[in-house]
């Protein structure tokens, strides 16, 4: 079994969910969010030292609307938003494939439009899930409006030329909560919930350059639907149970780290109740194409609809 260890940051309570997190250098990054379901609870950026647990608020011109399920990732020191929930209606905001990117070091926020606004560009969603490569940002699944439902489609946006490039559909049914990593060439995919049950038993790989999918499969890729009796059980000893809204990140080139993640959907199948959450953490060898148990002894409480990086 590998082994870590928990630190706590000695920082404020910043309660919600439903936010992103990005780390910059030596500082955490957290942007929107919900504390009442389906209300944002605002567009600051809210920034702790990692090592004090020092914070700080950035009301900041030009920031995006406040919203809930969007995402972020990071491409040297800045912060690449993109879509989300939010609005009146609380549907999934339409901004014509637009891109908002926070400067850490300035502390600005920049809208990047698609640089041909006739070009295709990603339909607007909620509980999507994103990464980076070291020059693009990369987008998967979500749940995106009334006509176009739960998705499986992959873009990458590149930053540096505001123009969308839509990657080979992820393999398996479309889902919202599902999600990525980038590591040494290549996207790798977990979990989600197709609006039925709760998705696991296999990591996705797509290999960027060739443009194919291939899937590692470890057990029953369906796992808990809301009206499932009993509490969660462990998977097969080979890889972690299914689940959603969980984390996937990248360790260096040779190690993917899974944590948490809810195994059994609420009775709603949302978000504004809670269902059974995972509190374990499972480490994947690309190399080997294996899943251990990590053991970090006392940690955070069971949880989803989190947010965290590396």
């Amino acid at each position: 079994m590998t082994k870590a260890t928990w630190t706590r940051i000695a920082a404020p309570d910043l309660t919600r969910s439903s936010q992103s997190v990005s780390v910059v250098g030596p500082h955490v990054y957290i942007f929107g969010g919900e504390i009442q379901p389906r209300e944002p609870v605002d567009n600051a950026v809210h920034v702790v030292d990692i090592a004090t647990g020092a914070y700080n608020k950035i009301d900041a011109d030009s920031a995006p609307t406040p919203r809930v399920g969007h995402t972020a990732a990071v491409i040297g020191n800045t912060i690449y938003v993109f879509s989300g929930r939010g609005g009146p209606e609380m549907t999934p905001i339409d901004e014509g494939g637009a891109v908002h990117a926070f400067d850490t070091s300035t502390k600005t926020w920049q809208t990047l439009t698609p640089a041909d606004p006739s070009a295709p560009y990603p339909a607007a969603r909620s509980y999507h899930c994103s990464t980076a490569t070291p020059t693009a940002v990369i987008v998967h699944a979500g749940c995106g409006d009334a006509a176009t439902g739960r998705l499986n489609d992959v873009w990458s946006f590149s930053p540096a030329t505001r123009a969308w490039t839509k990657l080979p559909d992820a393999p398996g049914a479309p889902r919202g909560g599902a999600t990525i990593a980038h590591a040494a060439g290549k996207l790798y995919r977990f979990g989600g919930f197709n609006g039925t049950t709760e998705v696991g038993g296999a990591i996705d790989v797509l290999a960027l350059d060739a443009g194919e999918w291939s899937s590692l499969v470890f057990g029953e890729q369906e796992g808990l639907s809301r009206e499932a009796v009993g509490d969660l059980t462990k998977g097969a000893a080979a890889g972690p149970g299914h689940r959603s809204v969980s984390g996937l990140h990248s360790v260096g080139d040779d190690k993917l780290v899974l944590l948490f993640g809810e195994g059994k959907p609420s009775i709603t199948g949302g978000h504004d109740a809670a269902g059974n959450f995972w509190d374990d953490v499972w480490a994947y060898s690309p190399a080997t194409d294996t899943w251990s148990e990590v053991e970090a002894g006392q940690g955070p409480a069971a949880r989803g609809w989190f947010a965290s990086d590396s």
